[in-house]
C-alpha cells in the first residue's frame, strides 16, 4: 500500500484541500472512494479513527481511498459553510480522485460517515458520479431534507441505539430508495460506534468490493 498526502481544489475552485490517498499495491487502474468525514464544528477531520479505519481496510480490498479534510478543517482553506460549500468540497474530491492514474474514473464510490455521509448523499443526488455510495450514521435526525438518488448501489449502517439515525428511520430511508439498497444495522452500537471501527470498515469494504460497478 502507498499513502501519499495531497492537496487539490474544491469543487468550486475557491479554496484549496488536504487529504491523503491510499492506493493499493500493484499498477491498477483500481475502483475508488473518497471517504468523507464527521461534523467538523464537533471535531471531525480526516483523522477519526472510523475513517481511518475504512480508507485502510478499502485499499486493503482493492479499492484506492482519498481521504480529506473539509474546509476550515486541518490546513484546509475556508470556513466552515454548514453544508453549502462542503458538497463542493465533496465534488472537488471525486473530480480528482477520477483524474489519477492508478484510479478507474468510471468506478467511483462515495463513504461518507455522520455529517460526511449527507454531504456524500447530496452530492450524489446531483451528480451521476459516484456510482457506488456507503452512508455511515447519516444524520435523519437533523431537520433538513435529504434528497433521494437513483438505483445506484447504497450501503446504509447504522449503530442498534444511533442517536441521529434511528434504525426504524433507516429502513424508511431505504424502502424510498430505489435499486440495490443494503442496510446494516451494528448490534449493541451508538452513533459514535466506538471500538467497532474495524468491523464497520469491514463491512463497507466488503460491500464496495463485491459490487457488479455499473457501466
Amino acid at each position: 500500500m502507498t499513502e501519499l498526502h495531497v492537496t487539490f481544489p474544491s469543487g468550486d475552485a475557491s479554496i484549496e484541500l488536504e487529504g491523503l490517498i491510499q492506493l493499493p499495491d500493484g499498477e491498477g487502474p483500481f475502483p475508488a472512494g473518497v471517504v468523507c468525514h464527521p461534523y467538523p464544528p464537533g471535531g471531525g477531520t480526516m483523522e477519526v479513527p472510523l475513517v481511518q479505519a475504512i480508507s485502510r481496510a478499502l485499499a486493503e480490498a482493492g479499492i484506492a481511498a482519498l481521504r480529506f479534510n473539509f474546509r476550515s478543517v486541518g490546513i484546509s482553506g475556508g470556513t466552515f459553510d454548514n453544508g453549502r460549500g462542503e458538497a463542493d468540497d465533496v465534488a472537488g474530491a471525486l473530480d480528482w480522485l477520477g483524474a489519477q492514474p492508478k484510479v478507474d474514473p468510471d468506478r467511483l464510490a462515495l463513504v461518507g460517515y455522520s455529517f460526511g455521509a449527507a454531504m456524500a448523499l447530496s452530492e450524489a443526488a446531483r451528480n451521476d458520479c459516484p456510482q457506488v455510495l456507503a452512508l455511515i450514521g447519516l444524520p435523519l435526525r437533523w431537520d433538513v431534507p435529504f434528497p433521494t438518488i437513483d438505483d445506484r448501489p447504497c450501503l446504509l449502517v447504522a449503530g442498534e441505539r444511533d442517536q441521529l439515525c434511528p434504525a426504524p428511520d433507516l429502513h424508511r430511508l431505504a424502502r424510498q430508495l430505489k435499486g440495490d439498497v443494503k442496510v446494516h444495522i451494528v448490534a449493541d452500537a451508538d452513533h459514535f460506534l466506538f471500538g467497532r471501527e474495524g468491523e464497520v470498515a469491514g463491512i463497507v469494504a466488503d460491500f464496495l468490493r463485491d459490487r457488479r460497478w455499473p457501466s
